[in-house]
């Protein structure tokens, strides 16, 4: 066994795999001509600054591929490419697939690693238009971490391995720094994805690229790196605009993470701190009545928040926000929900109690709190377009609170 893992490990070191040459069959681009602060303070940048302009609207779905064997072993994956998807990694994809029937893409890029290309291909089907290797969408290069199971890293590399887990976007590895590398690497991804002929795009790649590539959008530095959760075959869609100016956002996020399986996973006991916070805007088809929309998505909501363990419930202002509020809490049961939270620092402070928080908030509110939440001044540099019932699920269990998923809505 040991001489099949130091295998593994001599085949897994910075970049390419040695056994064969993935770049002779994938795309490669240039220097990023967008500049990129890898220094960069607690501040979202206008995403514009980043990133290059479109000259017509383009959207953009990224999916992390299914689980795969080394996720299933707890091994250091990387850039290596000595991994398949498990079945469970097959199941994912096909959900996903499910998720995205009837949508229209124009163009796919995947990256050409295999777990990755696999999870590409379940999920593009029978698509006619083409789908593209992308050398630059490769996972992290880790080096000598790779192959790794992560109780032999802190065994063999111990204070090395601790600044990784500590410290990501400071950490070194034989004389690389990843994280900060990776987030070049992100910005050159997002150069070749927006410069591609075609409006409706889908990227598939990896946990660390595509974070890389969302704090990219976002106008953050590699300082968020594990903040912003990518999981197996979760979805995370941008829209792009033609820039407008400085005091309009040309980006847009319409869904963070959003996952095969329900992000929630019972809360009762109070083990995750954690806040959900769920849109309240008003629905924005007209057609819809109120009253009726209101009770559909409390009754939905309800469902998924029965294992949670919810004593109270908090609403903003809005009557439709107050209203949801009611309804939700009669199904749950829960007899504390007239909280009115007007995002003041001790509002924002009630967030992080213990067990779950539920907020009700218009998407000006909800985007607030995420911009709290991570620390970002001024606020983060897009908008959020948020469906009536969606779910923003911040986790505060963890020293550097992270953003689970915005707008997570398989549920309604």
């Amino acid at each position: 066994m040991a001489a099949v893992v130091n295998d593994l490990r001599a085949r897994t070191r910075c970049g390419p795999p040695t056994s064969f040459d993935l770049r002779s069959t994938v795309v490669r681009t240039g220097p990023a001509r967008v500049p990129l602060n890898l220094d960069s303070t607690c501040s979202a940048a206008s995403a514009s600054k980043r990133l290059p302009d479109v000259g017509s609207k383009k959207r953009v779905t990224l999916v992390r591929h299914g689980q795969s064997t080394w996720n299933k072993e707890g091994r250091i994956q990387g850039s290596s490419d000595l991994s398949v998807l498990t079945q469970k990694g097959e199941s994912q994809a096909e959900i996903t697939r499910e998720m995205l029937q009837g949508k229209h893409f124009d163009i796919g890029f995947r990256s050409p690693l295999a777990r990755a290309s696999r999870t590409a291909e379940v999920i593009w089907d029978s698509r006619d238009s083409k789908l593209i290797d992308l050398w630059e969408l490769r996972e992290i290069d880790l080096c000598s971490f790779q192959g790794l199971l992560k109780e032999e890293g802190k065994e063999k590399y111990g204070d090395k391995y601790a600044a990784w887990k500590a410290d990501p976007a400071n950490f070194e590895i034989d004389g690389h720094f990843p994280v900060r590398e990776l987030w070049e690497r992100g910005a050159e991804c997002w150069k070749s994805i927006l410069d591609a002929d075609g409006q409706e795009v889908l990227v598939v790649a990896h946990n660390a690229v595509n974070q890389s590539m969302v704090a990219n959008a976002l106008g953050l530095g590699s300082e968020y790196f594990r903040r912003l959760s990518q999981s197996n075959c979760g979805l995370t869609t941008f829209v792009f605009n033609p820039y407008q100016g400085e005091e309009a956002h040309s980006v847009i996020l319409e869904r963070l993470n959003q996952t095969p399986a329900l992000p929630l996973k019972g809360n009762a006991d109070m083990t995750y701190n954690r806040a959900l916070l769920i849109c309240s805007s008003l629905p924005k088809d007209e057609d819809e009545d109120e009253a009726e929309e209101r009770t559909k998505v409390a009754e939905s909501l309800a469902k998924v928040l029965m294992e949670e363990g919810i004593k109270s419930i908090w609403h903003d202002s809005a009557a439709f926000s107050s209203s949801l509020a009611y309804e939700i809490a009669n199904l749950l049961k829960v007899n504390d929900f007239d909280n009115v939270f007007d995002s003041t620092d001790a509002n924002m402070r009630s967030l992080r109690g213990a067990g779950t928080t539920v907020l009700l908030a218009e998407e000006s509110v909800i985007a607030t709190c995420v911009a709290h939440a991570l620390q970002v001044d001024g606020g983060l540099g897009v908008t959020l377009n948020l469906s009536t019932g969606g779910m923003t699920l911040i986790d505060f269990s963890h020293q550097n609170v992270s953003i689970a998923c915005i707008n997570y809505t398989a549920h309604l």
